[in-house]
């Protein structure tokens, strides 16, 4: 029987009882834990002194920000959680951590073949007008994915 956790009620299970090897865990996590990203804590020095080249914002930054957490996270098998560090329900900003989640859809849709080809002009899958320009149509997934695409518009 397969297992989905609620949104807010994962339940938890010890390495062992997941056929894990306990010790091999514990050394994932510290590893974890000892190779933190060398990213400063303070965002919003680091994110002004970085984009004062970029012309379409200025160098602004848009928003409140906050120093950044340690590092934390989970590990899951079959949807329990058997292993946990750090603060894993703090909200943190994050960055490219987008194009993590757009290959892992993209690789559920094309085993469920919802796309049947990444080299598939994207305009074939997408009716609601936002690839039917000259330009636009041209854009295949692999544009997509390697985020390459130069789509012209307005979101």
């Amino acid at each position: 029987m397969k297992y989905y956790p609620s949104r807010w009620n994962w339940e938890r299970k010890t390495p062992k009882m997941s056929g894990l090897d306990p010790d091999e865990i514990e050394k994932a996590v510290e590893w974890a834990k000892a190779h933190e990203t060398e990213f400063p804590v303070n965002l919003a020095h680091h994110i002004r002194g970085n984009n004062n080249n970029k012309t379409w914002d200025d160098g602004e930054v848009f928003g409140p920000t906050k120093p950044r957490a340690g590092p934390n996270g989970f590990i899951i098998k079959n949807g329990y959680i058997v292993a946990e560090w750090g603060d894993t329900e703090r909200v943190d900003m994050t960055f490219s951590v987008s194009k993590s989640y757009l290959s892992t859809c993209a690789g559920l849709a094309l085993d469920r073949g919802l796309i049947k080809d990444i080299h598939d002009p994207v305009h074939k899958y997408v009716t609601t007008g936002e690839f039917d320009s000259i330009h636009n149509r041209k854009i295949t997934w692999h544009h997509m994915l390697q985020q390459t695409n130069e789509w012209d518009g307005t979101l």
